[in-house]
């Protein structure tokens, strides 16, 4: 069987489509002051600008899986907002299915930033690595 050259694109573009879609929605929802997001902010013990402040990290990360060159980046900072996602809900106390998406997105995008590490390194190093 042989692979064509659009079926990894595709998957590629699949993947950073679904991420983006789940991470506008769950800012919007910050931004909209949803009552379940203030409620779980508040549960947490954060404060309510503290919920804009995630709901920012999630805008700016999900535009930066679109940029030439920030696809790392953009899922670094996402990998770490499903980080403080995952130790919140466990400090608070919940239970460990309640962190399971954060840590199903969170591997997501560890191996999204993996397959991009090129993107990391600075342009002088991978000059001299060519």
């Amino acid at each position: 069987m042989t692979s064509t050259s659009t079926g990894p694109h595709f998957g590629g573009l699949l993947l950073l489509g679904l991420l983006t879609a789940v991470f506008v929605t769950a800012a919007g929802m910050k931004f909209a002051a949803l009552p379940f997001e203030v409620a779980v902010f508040a549960r947490f013990g954060y404060p309510l600008w503290f919920m804009y402040a995630v709901g920012a990290a999630q805008l700016l990360g999900a535009a930066l899986l679109w940029g030439r060159g920030t696809v790392a980046h953009g899922a670094l900072l996402l990998a770490a907002v499903m980080v403080g996602a995952a130790f919140s809900h466990l400090r608070a106390g919940d239970p460990v299915v309640m962190a399971l998406p954060a840590l199903l997105l969170l591997g997501l995008l560890a191996g999204l930033a993996y397959m991009r590490r090129g993107e990391l390194m600075p342009a002088s190093l991978q000059a001299s690595r060519a």
